[in-house]
């Protein structure tokens, strides 16, 4: 079905032209430095299945965060989730967590300048002053090791630079009220000492108005600084501090209810019932809702300190050290009745219990869980060489990680509306505490024998892991009927109070073998293991499923790969066909007739296999083509479903069978005014997936970007730059997320962000 696409790609790389086109003139693509594998070296040569994007890139598609990315990367997929919109479920290669839960750990790793971040709460922060991007597809459970099952995603900052004065404003409006600036200033302080600061402001709203009280779905505030000091101790020992801050304030988007609850038992059923007088039901967004109560905002704070120390001894060993200190809080508004035009809630805003006086009037006060984490990570490598033939890195990693959730006094107000004059709340309380820590030790050699004109490179991996987890859960749930003037009835749900601990270990391994078949073509064969800690699951309403937690999950990884540049570096070819496969897939069950419980079991086997490919092409001056594509086909194999009894197919959540995207940039220089005329344009596409049920599904999607901008306009001392830009011009109405299981739909919708155009100015002075 997708395969006229590539053809149609390929066919804008005529081969004959560019042949000719390389001898007639010097232009090539540029080389790519990348820092996988902690050294660096040109992308081409490292034998690692990964997507890059520099400076230039990330703002052509203006990309400030992780959240960015969704839909430009091949088997990367983001979304937010569904509660908390701040936090992001990340998947490479179909492989991530559905749920986000301090006691359960994403299979993505994130590192921001080489410190892991533990978690999906405040992921789509923006980060101020990004060098680059790399995304790692596969397991990286060697070198990185901490739950990287799937891949990991590496944000790269720009450093302070000893040698020039720079100031950088960059200055953005457009429609929904967008407002954002980036303020960057470069200090130096000597010829070995310079300063960084970075400064971000965003306001823009979203795309669904509140006619009711309190603020409107997908409004966002956010604003940030960044602190950088670089100091030179010596020419071959330095030292980078940094200092980051960050504030999001955002609305969480509806959940539009698209179709209307099936009959069925049970009080969610009669609460669905009754409910469909109060909803309006449409398949496309709706733009303008109604809340019963104010709707609030989830506030997100992050705030971290990380120094890396660098000392390179002599030419044949460099000693690192990355320690990072990072600190999170999130107090999340969740509000799944959104479709309602009056009289129907499901929240955690506040309510009053009894309109009598004296002990039937019980007042709840505004609830809103609020996270609280803090991190702790100190990482040691060694890299060297031993002769010509021998390159090795070994190092120590710890993690220390504290986290509570205190959902106390109010649980949830489950739902509230006219119901026999009276209305049903589901009131209670929720603590969780957890605390972990971790170490490993680990180790990678590289050997380049002498035979095959020394074109061959084996390379060697083992990391032993060690995980402590301890968890703590209280909860207290009643149901509470009140008929307006007196309680009626509460009813005792589910109480208890338990303490849940284990260790895990687990020893990884992965073999590289790599082989430069010609000048500028390498292959490579590869096998890799990855592992994710178990843990104990906070979604579970009952004691026993809590405390029996689930065990850690494994990922074993075969690759084989090609990378390659053509007609004097104008043409680009890397290619990777890869097989992976679980033992003990951490597969986290709905439970039936529930919005948010659910019950973890290890799957015993799951497998993905699939194809990625990466074309690039300069066929003629200034002229850049990229196609980008990925084929993904994964199965888990038939489960006994533990609610029903019964054998049931079930689908890996976010594994689309294709991705792909369509990059073009074009750029040449103009007269009079000097300047250089710039165009980006690119097309993404996700397949279909989230096939749950007949219900519970996400169709394909596509989206067209474009950006014109007019760059090296000099005046006042510096550069100026303009540029106008487009994201989902089409204006599709896509699905970004999908929820079956609201008692007022069978089926309801988190759409996507609309047509959104805007205009950046930039100034850069040096």
């Amino acid at each position: 079905m997708h395969l006229p696409l590539v053809l149609l790609a390929a066919a804008l790389l005529p081969w004959q032209q560019l042949q000719a086109a390389a001898v007639s003139r010097g232009d090539a693509l540029e080389e790519v430095l990348v820092t996988a594998q902690h050294r660096e070296e040109s992308a081409q040569t490292t034998p690692i299945s990964l997507f890059t994007m520099n400076a230039q890139q990330l703002e052509k598609q203006r990309i400030s965060n992780i959240g960015n990315l969704n839909g430009l990367v091949p088997n990367l997929t983001i979304d937010n989730f569904p509660a908390n919109n701040q936090t992001l479920r990340v998947f490479i290669r179909g492989v991530g967590l559905t749920d986000t839960q301090i006691t359960q750990d994403p299979a993505v790793g994130v590192y921001l300048n080489d410190a892991y971040i533990a978690r999906s709460t405040g992921l789509a922060f923006d980060v101020a002053d990004l060098e680059r991007i790399e995304v790692l597809r596969g397991p990286q459970g060697t070198l990185y090791g901490r739950n990287t099952t799937g891949g990991a995603i590496r944000l790269i900052t720009k450093r302070p630079d000893v040698t020039a004065l720079t100031f950088d404003q960059n200055a953005s409006a457009g429609n929904q009220g967008l407002l954002r600036s980036k303020t960057s200033l470069n200090i130096p302080l000597s010829d070995r000492y310079a300063a960084k600061l970075a400064y971000f402001y965003e306001d823009v709203e979203g795309f669904t108005d509140n006619d009711g009280p309190g603020g409107s779905w997908g409004d966002r505030n956010s604003e940030g600084f960044r602190l950088d000091l670089r100091a030179g101790l010596g020419e071959k020992l330095t030292l980078d501090y940094a200092y980051d801050h960050s504030r999001i304030e955002f609305f969480n988007l509806p959940a539009q209810a698209v179709l209307p609850r099936e009959s069925g038992s049970g009080l969610l059923a009669v609460i669905g019932d009754i409910a469909q007088q109060y909803i309006r039901y449409d398949n496309n967004r709706i733009d303008r809702l109604s809340s019963t109560v104010p709707l609030l905002p989830t506030d997100t704070t992050i705030e971290g300190h990380a120094l890396n120390i660098d000392w390179e001894v002599n030419a044949a060993l460099r000693l690192r050290a990355i320690s990072a200190w990072r600190e999170l809080s999130d107090k999340s508004y969740v509000d799944f009745a959104s479709g309602a035009a009056e009289g129907f809630r499901i929240d955690f805003n506040s309510a009053v219990l009894g309109a009598g006086a004296g002990d039937a009037r019980l007042e709840l006060p505004v609830g809103r869980p609020e996270l609280t984490q803090e991190q702790f990570s100190q990482e040691f490598q060694v890299l060297g060489s031993l002769g010509e033939s021998f390159e090795y890195l070994a190092g120590v990693y710890a993690f220390y990680e504290k986290a509570e959730e205190d959902a106390t006094p109010v649980r949830h107000i489950f739902s509230a509306f006219p119901f026999g004059g009276g209305t049903i709340y589901n009131i209670g309380s929720e603590y969780n505490e957890i605390e972990n820590e971790a170490w490993a030790f680990f180790s990678q050699m590289t050997w380049t024998p002498d035979i095959l004109g020394r074109r061959l490179q084996l390379t060697l991996g083992w990391r032993h892991s060690e995980d402590s987890r301890e968890a703590v859960r209280r909860v207290s749930d009643a149901v509470v009927i009140d008929q307006g003037t007196a309680i009626q009835q509460l009813i005792p749900e589910n109480t208890f109070a338990a303490d849940a601990g284990d260790n895990f270990d687990d020893d990884s391994y992965s073999f590289i073998a790599e082989y430069a078949w010609a000048e500028r073509f390498n292959v490579y064969a590869k096998y890799a293991e990855a592992y994710k800690s178990g843990g104990f699951n906070i979604r579970d309403p009952e004691e026993e499923g809590f405390s029996d937690g689930f065990t850690e999950e494994k990922l074993r990884s075969v690759e084989l790969g090609f990378k390659g540049e053509l007609l004097d570096r104008m043409l680009r070819v890397n290619a990777a066909m890869f097989h992976q496969r679980f033992d003990d897939f951490q597969y986290n069950f709905q439970i039936p007739g529930t919005i948010q419980n659910t019950r973890v079991f290890n799957v015993d086997e799951g497998e993905m296999s699939g194809v990625e490919l990466e074309l690039m092409a300069m066929p003629t001056a200034g002229l850049f083509l990229q196609l980008s594509y990925a084929y993904l086909h994964s199965a888990l194999d038939e489960l006994v479903n533990p609610f029903s009894g019964e054998l049931e197919s079930f689908n890996f959540p976010n594994a689309p069978e294709h991705t792909y995207s369509l990059v073009a940039d074009y750029r040449f220089q103009v007269r009079p005014f000097g300047g250089l005329l710039g165009l980006n344009a690119s097309y993404n596409f996700i397949d279909d997936r989230q096939k749950d049920s007949a219900t519970v599904f996400r169709d394909d999607y596509s989206l067209v970007n474009a950006r014109l901008s007019l760059a090296e306009l000099k005046a006042l001392g510096g550069q100026w730059s303009v540029a106008a830009w487009g994201k989902n011009l089409q204006d599709s109405d896509y699905e970004a997320f999908t929820l079956g299981n609201l008692p007022q739909a069978s089926r309801a919708v988190i759409w996507g962000d609309g047509r959104t155009l805007g205009i950046d100015i930039n100034y850069h002075f040096e």
